[in-house]
């Protein structure tokens, strides 16, 4: 099975919402070690968690370790959230669609989406 985890969010109540991205990870993982494919596409203030999870004193550090070759970030959203020098080397960044992922290309490629 191929999964992409679709994330647009980042704050709740004025703090980055762990719950959303602890369980995107916690699901991700399962699948990954099940021998799924999984992405974890970042779009919208939800790159701000791409800068977040490479800090090694995030208390999610040790869950995306095993995932970070999955996650992909939206280049156009990292640069309008000023996180791409953050990002930039360490994630995978797309631009397919004027500067944003394409989730058609995930979608042609047998890719069930989620979103969070």
């Amino acid at each position: 099975m191929k999964t992409a985890f679709l994330i647009f969010s980042y704050l709740h109540k004025e703090k980055p919402n762990m719950p959303i991205m602890f369980h995107t990870l916690l699901f991700a993982k399962e699948m990954k070690e099940k021998g799924d494919e999984v992405k974890i596409i970042l779009e919208g203030e939800g790159v701000l968690w791409g800068r977040d999870l490479l800090k090694e004193d995030h208390p999610l550090s040790n869950h995306v370790k095993p995932l970070l070759e999955d996650i992909v970030v939206c280049e156009a959203c990292a640069n309008m959230f000023n996180v791409m020098e953050d990002v930039k080397d360490k994630l995978t960044l797309e631009k397919d669609l004027f500067g944003h992922v394409s989730l058609k290309k995930y979608l042609d490629n047998g890719y069930n989406i989620i979103t969070l």
